[in-house]
């Protein structure tokens, strides 16, 4: 990978750290974490991924400017993490977009600030000699207070369920670099359901493997969590694009309702 220097510009600050899988050989699984301004909690995600025993790990943090100390927490991570930047993007899948860009592994987890790689990557590592499109297991669903809320995740047994509702937990996915293209950034909440329902239409079932046992712990109250409105219409645009347009408008007057009932 370039230097730190030959990849400074006016749009940030670009830094790389072990440079160690260009001529490596290619790893099997590259982490991916997006960051703004978490300075708070960043640590514990970087812990949760750099303490792994698995040799085969790309650990990549897209960062989008921030200016609360998380840069300087970057650097002191220099060491273990494979490569950092830290300059402004267009949102949370436009920095997805770009990690994806730079990332040399074979599958790919999109681990978010705050939320913590709980599975030891060694003990599923047969799963990723495989040839399947996407990986995908249990999400730890926790509190503020650390409690667990719910465990999500279970085997699919049609693509379906990705238009009635959301039954993965995005950190819980590994998808195959050649199978995942790039995540729609028209859609600000919901485009990691919009690709991973598209990678199972066109590859189907059969291409998946489901693992039961729980892959990250994901913090509740998130950005989706914060949105309500924005992440319906997204749903209701979702719908609408993959010709379901009567469960579109079912959903959207229901969404009307309870809309006004809490407003009455």
């Amino acid at each position: 990978m370039p230097t730190e220097s030959s990849l400074r510009s006016s749009g940030g600050l670009r830094a790389c750290g072990r440079q160690r899988w260009p001529g490596a050989g290619r790893p099997l699984v590259t982490v991916i974490t997006v960051v703004y301004n978490g300075a708070d909690f960043i640590r514990q995600t970087i812990e949760s991924v750099v303490n792994q025993r698995f040799e085969s790990l790309e650990y990549i943090i897209i960062d989008g400017g921030s200016t609360d100390g998380t840069v300087d927490l970057l650097r002191s991570y220099d060491g273990v993490i494979d490569y950092w930047v830290s300059e402004s993007d267009g949102g949370i899948y436009d920095a997805m977009n770009k990690g994806i860009a730079c990332s040399t592994g074979k599958y790919l987890l999109f681990l978010n600030a705050r939320d913590e790689l709980v599975v030891e990557l060694s003990d599923i590592a047969q799963a990723f000699e495989g040839d399947y499109a996407l990986i995908y297991g249990k999400a730890n669903m926790v509190g503020e207070d650390r409690m667990l809320v719910y465990i999500k995740g279970k085997r699919l047994k049609s693509s379906r369920k990705l238009i009635t509702g959301t039954p993965l937990c995005h950190q819980a996915i590994f998808y195959r670099k050649e199978s995942i293209g790039a995540y729609d950034a028209t859609y600000s909440i919901i485009a990691d359901r919009v690709l991973t329902y598209g990678i199972i239409e066109k590859c189907g079932l059969g291409k998946t493997l489901f693992l039961d046992v729980p892959i990250a712990n994901y913090f509740e109250g998130g950005f989706s969590r914060q949105h309500q409105d924005r992440w319906k219409r997204e749903e209701i645009a979702f719908l609408k694009s993959v010709g379901w347009h009567l469960y579109a408008e079912y959903r959207r007057l229901g969404w009307l309702w309870k809309k006004l009932r809490k407003a009455s």
